[in-house]
């Protein structure tokens, strides 16, 4: 699977231009590139269907799920 910044670096897609496809600033891609934000559920499925598919909806929400085994109840 591909992450953003693979993707425009291969797609030769800048982060304006990505942005504008998406509704957001370049800002939000730059820290969403760098893994410096997560984007929300919406803005992740924008993405995923801005690439289609490349850079996958559930890799963005994988990063927010909690460890459900740490300090679990035996």
């Amino acid at each position: 699977m591909m992450n953003l910044s693979e993707y425009l670096t291969e797609a030769g897609v800048t982060q304006s231009e990505f942005a504008a496809r998406v509704g957001v600033t370049q800002g939000v891609i730059s820290r969403l590139s760098s893994g410096h934000s997560l984007p929300g559920l919406a803005l992740a499925v924008r993405i995923e269907n801005a690439t289609n598919g490349a850079v996958k909806a559930q890799n963005w929400v994988r990063n927010r799920l909690p460890d459900t085994d740490k300090g679990a109840a035996a």
